[in-house]
């Protein structure tokens, strides 16, 4: 799953231009959850944009803009069958340029211990989205969700699902309109587009409502993995 992410300006302001041509909008956001709005990029009308949606996807045929369901994660191996994401998955995808992302191990007097996943270069990460646009009652929420695969092999250790990471060759194809089919779920196959190092993390950050310098405090050395890495 992908339930915490962080965006800071570096490294996303070469990631915004490359995707974008456009600036990183900061400021920097060090502790997202879902429900919070975040600058994304997208393709509309044939011309790549960036705009700030909300985390938690709203399908535009539902009736009410709830969150009744969890719609911050978007499973890969049902995107097709789903009514929520079948159509964003045709016409309406974006990526999300994140600095890293967090996952959660039990440690052994059974706290919850976030980990922290990075570009092991320091360039930041392309996780693929779907968006979509409701509107009810006068008013309208441009929303997305984080598109999950089952964990390459390198990090099942640390959860047995990930979202799914895209190089930034493959994040421009990702966004284009004439991607074919095939090449789309290609890229929902669970894989790493390079090394990564995961640190693990101090647990002040599991609080969403923490927001300082103390959720980018590791609390010890890397985790260092190759894409080819075999799970321990």
């Amino acid at each position: 799953m992908c339930g915490r992410f962080n965006m800071t300006a570096d490294p996303l302001a070469r990631l915004f231009q490359l995707l974008a041509g456009q600036d990183f909008p900061g400021p920097d956001r060090l502790n997202v959850a879902p429900t919070e709005q975040v600058p994304v990029v997208f393709a509309g009308e044939g011309v790549r944009d960036v705009a700030e949606l909300r985390w938690w996807l709203v399908p535009h045929w539902a009736k009410e803009a709830t969150t009744r369901y969890a719609m911050f994660n978007a499973r890969a191996e049902t995107l097709e069958q789903s009514n929520a994401f079948r159509a964003s998955f045709a016409h309406r995808r974006c990526v999300v340029p994140v600095t890293g992302f967090f996952e959660w191990l039990r440690g052994e007097d059974g706290r919850k211990v976030p980990h922290y996943v990075v570009a092991a270069d320091g360039a930041g990460l392309c996780l693929a989205g779907l968006w979509d646009r409701w509107e009810g009652d006068g008013e309208h929420l441009e929303s997305f969700t984080v598109v999950t695969t089952d964990a390459a092999p390198a990090l099942r250790w640390l959860h047995d699902r990930q979202p799914v990471l895209l190089s930034v060759e493959d994040a421009e194809r990702w966004l284009a309109d004439d991607t074919p089919r095939e090449t789309l779920r290609a890229f929902l196959a669970p894989a790493l587009p390079g090394p990564v190092d995961v640190y693990p993390m101090d647990p002040a950050m599991n609080n969403a409502r923490n927001k300082g310098a103390v959720c980018l405090r590791p609390t010890g050395e890397p985790r260092h993995l190759e894409s080819g890495d075999e799970a321990d």
